[in-house]
């Protein structure tokens, strides 16, 4: 058996850990391969597998225009061509946090666009481009809200009064940018898109037209029969089985799934090496 994690967040999306600091609680988990999967953005972490001697494959979480189905991408080689789609993709986006930024303000919020790049540059995130996941920061930071689920369902979540939606790509635009990327789409935690399971099979072979590589088989989120029905679809549309705890937050979440060294094995392969299945 090996520990194995392909799906973690950093502060760098909605994340609460630096992305070293979340590699080192991996390796203090004693994870044999991981994968930074933060929305919308993918970096290149080689100093931080050399520096802890962990397996990184490189990935990314999308959002995808079909209400609750998210992708992953692994093994992304060309970071410039997926760094240029996701820039773009975020300046949009970034009209988009300021409207919201600005709804909030009209109702006595004390928050503007100033205020917000000024916290960020105190906790030394990136404040060139705005998006809801940093708002979402600074509502805390301020006391509006919680939690990151909380500031959603309160405030700027769908249905609240401060929402409004993202500019969001489409699976097959996801599935076909991760290719040419270099790398390969998972589909993440297949609970949360429905609980019909013909339902979700109509999902899955459509997604497969488009070129899905894989399953999110085990996630924090699931449930034992649910895991069960995933292993077994994964099994039936021929997909790679991948495993992750979606960890955001170190107090609530943990780091390392054991799993079989074989399947680990076929993980890297799969993703990394890129043989076929």
């Amino acid at each position: 058996m090996n520990k194995v994690d392909l799906h973690l967040h950093t502060s760098l999306s909605d994340g609460l850990m630096n992305p070293e600091d979340v590699v080192a609680l991996a390796k203090q988990n004693k994870c044999k391969v991981i994968a930074i999967t933060d929305h919308e953005l993918s970096n290149n972490y080689e100093q931080l597998e050399k520096k802890y001697d962990i397996n990184i494959i490189p990935g990314i979480e999308f959002n995808t225009s079909v209400s609750n189905l998210h992708l992953l991408g692994y093994g992304i080689t060309d970071f410039e061509k997926l760094d240029e789609k996701m820039t773009e993709l975020r300046k949009l986006n970034e009209v988009i946090c300021i409207e919201v930024i600005e709804k909030l303000r009209n109702d006595g919020f004390d928050v503007s666009v100033e205020k917000l790049k000024e916290y960020l540059y105190k906790i030394k995130l990136d404040c060139n481009i705005l998006d809801k996941r940093k708002l979402v920061k600074y509502l805390m930071h301020m006391g509006y809200s919680s939690s990151i689920v909380d500031t959603y369902n309160k405030l700027i979540g769908k249905g609240q009064k401060y929402y409004i939606s993202n500019i969001k790509l489409n699976p097959k635009e996801i599935i076909e940018l991760v290719g040419l990327c270099g790398g390969r789409t998972v589909l993440a935690h297949p609970n949360t898109i429905t609980n019909d399971n013909e339902e979700l099979q109509i999902y899955i072979n459509e997604l497969k037209d488009y070129g899905l590589f894989g399953i999110e088989v085990i996630n924090s989120k699931m449930k034992l029969n649910q895991i069960e029905y995933y292993q077994y679809i994964a099994k039936k549309f021929n997909l790679l089985e991948t495993f992750g705890s979606d960890f955001h937050n170190p107090t609530s979440d943990s780091i390392g799934l054991e799993i079989d060294s074989e399947k680990v094995e076929k993980i890297y392969d799969s993703l990394v090496l890129k043989k076929r299945l």
